[in-house]
């Protein structure tokens, strides 16, 4: 018992060496290189504020295009993990499950802080989807969803109509200018 337990940590710490090994020293503490040594398919000019975790136990069936924000939190369920209620009982099941599915994210798109994107579905081009939104099914282009499970709200052009009017004028050019004018702007007085 004892043996066994020391290998369950020693394997634990294993694991962090290697995490250790392939983000600080291999990708420079990159987290886009990092995911890209993982197999994510990345674009161009995307921001990734997300765990590299999130992206699941198979990131190689991920593909993000160019473009692309994903906020914190955001987790990537490329398989369904029910099979090991039942697949001992399953003529050639396998002990990683038998069902996987893609997740394509298309360029100039947006996922909100915590959504869940399940698998076999495809986001975008032009897409958002709102925090903490369940994502079941594929999102047409020039979309805004958002809920549990993730239905469409408004097209693209209506939510920038919407977005225009309720818009924030800024002129601030760096950090500590934006600071000034949005709390002048918003509290009525500078913070």
């Amino acid at each position: 018992m004892i043996v066994q337990r020391m290998r369950r940590v020693w394997a634990g710490i294993r694991r962090r060496w290697d995490f250790f090994r392939a983000y600080y020293l291999l990708c420079h503490a990159d987290r886009i290189t990092y995911l890209r040594f993982l197999g994510v398919r990345i674009g161009e000019r995307c921001s990734i504020y997300t765990d590299p975790h999130n992206f699941g136990t198979e990131p190689w069936l991920v593909e993000l295009g160019d473009d692309v924000t994903v906020g914190q939190g955001v987790l990537f369920i490329t398989h369904d993990g029910t099979s090991r209620l039942f697949r001992k009982h399953l003529q050639g099941a396998s002990p990683f499950g038998n069902r996987f599915g893609t997740i394509r994210i298309r360029d100039n798109c947006f996922i909100g802080n915590n959504a869940i994107l399940l698998p076999d579905i495809e986001i975008g081009p032009d897409s958002a989807v709102g925090a903490g939104s369940v994502v079941t099914r594929s999102v047409p282009p020039r979309t805004i969803v958002a809920g549990n499970p993730a239905r469409p709200i408004r097209s693209l052009d209506a939510y920038i109509e919407n977005y225009t009017r309720r818009m924030v004028p800024i002129e601030a050019t760096d950090r500590e200018a934006l600071r000034r004018e949005l709390t002048v702007k918003l509290w009525g007085e500078e913070r």
